[in-house]
């Protein structure tokens, strides 16, 4: 199963007529802003509507328009303050139990999601055992993160896979590529 996280943005942001792929094979997932099914729309040649769910909806956040009072939210909202409406752990009991649906359902999917949930659910997928290929630290608009399962997937991400399985034949090669004494 492959998971595309893709940090959402104003629709106004990508034109009407951009298509960047045929997502017929994948099923498409957004919160229930109506904004992220009309990103999913632009983006994407779609047979059949995103599906809506609250649980990719983005922590909102009790803050004034300054940036000290949006950054002060955000320290709030990860370290569990009564002020906000919601906090971290909250959001990643909300990302668990998507990744939990997810895994049931098996099927690759895109998930479209704000700033705040991406990075919970990044974190979910991470302890899942998913490997993530993309993204930068400080994540942009539209930004693709690639997520696929560990075990279909070995070596070939940033991660080094000797840690989870020391007989990896692909892992002990990329080691020796890298220089590190392996011991077999």
């Amino acid at each position: 199963m492959k998971i595309i996280l893709i940090l959402a943005a104003p629709p106004e942001a990508v034109p009407a007529d951009t298509r960047r792929g045929n997502a017929s094979a994948w099923r498409i997932y957004t919160g229930s802003s109506p904004d992220a099914s009309v990103l999913a729309e632009r983006l994407f040649s779609l047979q059949e509507p995103p599906a809506s769910t609250s649980l990719l909806d983005e922590a909102e956040l009790q803050a004034g328009p300054s940036l000290p009072a949006r950054m002060l939210a955000r320290v709030q909202w990860f370290l569990g303050s009564a002020k906000q409406t919601e906090h971290r752990g909250e959001t990643l009991a909300r990302a668990r139990e998507l990744v939990d649906a997810l895994e049931r359902e098996d099927r690759d999917c895109v998930l479209f999601c704000g700033e705040l949930m991406n990075a919970a659910l990044k974190s979910v997928l991470r302890r899942r055992g998913y490997c993530l290929e993309g993204g930068d630290l400080i994540p942009r608009p539209l930004e693709r993160v690639r997520a696929v399962k560990q075990s279909m997937h070995c070596g070939g991400c940033h991660h080094n896979c000797l840690l989870s399985e020391a007989k990896c034949q692909i892992g002990q090669a990329k080691a020796r590529e890298r220089g590190i004494k392996v011991r077999t």
